[in-house]
């Protein structure tokens, strides 16, 4: 547990975090609640560290008047009645109601009075409807799109929730309008998926996913779901196979010569994913011009991590500098994507001191690449290096040019982690049932 923990949580550690102006010694006291050294503020956490309450002005708001039984209240003594005193007192608090109710649609019908010529009755239009004569309205198949998709909530809970407001609704009705409104998002997958596929630079991974598709009728199948997270898109993309050929039909190569197919305007296409070690993608960068890989450095480290910990004893040390060694390429890279967002940013093109910072930042990457360079050469040549620590570098050795390519695209992070990935909507395309790749895109 401990050697998967800082594998998965590795990354925190190589963050740098520099000290605000003046260190430690700004404060007085020498305390603040921060790490010492560490340039973390300090703040007040636990009960009573939010000043203030959060503003709720854009919610709606309902006045209920709260008055004695009778109204009016009265002197116990001579039952003289009180004057009114001024306006009522006030207090606010939130309230939570989740309604389930049944709309009746009232179509009024009229009937022709004159006598020209058309039909005699007609019938006001009633509202649209997304599921032709299905059981639900519109903004009902909104709210369960959203609270099964965007907030995550399982089918048995969704059923459990409604049953709760007095609505009890079939786990399969509520599945059957999940594909039917699924199937009028296609155009809209589609629209995605596109514009996915178009994009320069993909991150690109995929993982066992079990579905309902049994095959020989021995049960659920394995399949792998890959996922495909563009600059403003992200497609999921369902397949019983993970061969080439499933990045091949997004990324747009063609299977047969293995290069990219060219862009809608008949010219030549780039494309640059990010990836871990997979031979897949490695197979794909190496025969297609104009697709370059950039492989994650944070799985090369686990490989360092998992090299020390089979041998604590001889690798404790020799792990410790490798580590320390892609911390610094971290922090190299931290200050080169700060400093390439400075100089293209509008307000500071042309600037000399914008270009100056890029240059040493440029200057501080090549130093701390060329040190793991050297450093992996010449321990493969030293004799008497552990078995770990041999298949560590040559698994640093064959992902090089991977790693080293990073340079001429700052603004891609090192790691195949892209933060803050939001999917406000989702669509199905086809379906693991009908034997077919289905893709969701967000």
């Amino acid at each position: 547990m401990a050697v998967l923990q800082r594998m998965v949580f590795g990354r925190s550690s190589e963050k740098n975090r520099p000290e605000p102006p003046g260190g430690a010694g700004d404060d007085p006291a020498g305390g603040g609640g921060g790490k010492p050294g560490s340039g973390e503020k300090s703040v007040k956490r636990g009960p009573g560290a939010r000043a203030g309450r959060r503003d709720y002005s854009h919610l709606p708001r309902v006045e209920v008047i709260w008055d004695f039984p009778g109204g009016g209240y009265c002197c116990p003594e001579c039952g003289e009645p009180f004057t009114p005193l001024g306006d009522h007192l006030s207090g606010e608090r939130l309230d939570w109601q989740v309604i389930i109710r049944v709309v009746v649609n009232c179509r009024r019908r009229y009937q022709r009075a004159c006598r020209c010529p058309g039909p005699a009755t007609v019938t006001a239009p009633g509202p649209s409807a997304a599921v032709g004569k299905g059981l639900f309205t519109n903004g009902f198949i909104a709210m369960l799109l959203t609270e099964r998709y965007a907030a995550g909530r399982s089918q048995n809970s969704l059923v459990t929730g409604l049953a709760r407001q007095g609505a009890e609704i079939s786990p399969a009705t509520l599945a059957g309008t999940c594909a039917q409104a699924g199937a009028l998002l296609a155009p809209l997958e589609a629209a995605i998926a596109e514009r996915n596929r178009e994009s320069w630079h993909l991150h690109a991974d995929e993982t066992t996913w079990r579905v309902f598709a049994p095959r020989d009728g021995d049960g659920p199948a394995k399949w792998w779901l890959w996922v495909f997270t563009g600059p403003d898109t992200v497609c999921f993309v369902m397949d019983p196979s993970r061969s080439g050929q499933v990045l091949a039909r997004h990324a747009g190569i063609d299977e047969k010569t293995g290069q990219l197919e060219p862009d809608a305007d008949g010219g030549s296409r780039r494309l640059v994913l990010s990836t871990d070690f997979y031979t897949v993608y490695e197979s794909a960068g190496k025969k297609a011009d104009g697709l370059v890989n950039l492989y994650c450095t944070a799985h090369i480290r686990r490989h360092f991590v998992r090299a020390g910990d089979a041998n604590p004893e001889q690798l404790k040390y020799w792990t410790q500098g490798w580590l320390d060694r892609i911390r610094a390429l971290y922090r190299a890279h931290e200050e080169l994507t700060a400093a390439w967002q400075e100089n293209a940013a509008p307000a500071r093109q042309g600037s000399e001191a914008a270009a100056e910072r890029l240059e040493k930042a440029y200057a501080a990457w090549d130093s701390a690449i060329t040190a793991i360079d050297q450093a992996r050469r010449q321990q493969m040549q030293a004799p008497g290096l552990q078995e770990p620590a041999k298949k560590a570098l040559a698994t640093l050795g064959r992902e090089w040019d991977g790693i080293t390519a990073h340079r001429d695209y700052p603004m891609v992070s090192l790691d195949n982690y892209p933060d803050g990935v939001v999917m406000p909507m989702s669509a199905v395309r086809g379906g693991p049932a009908a034997g077919q790749g289905g893709a969701l895109a967000a």
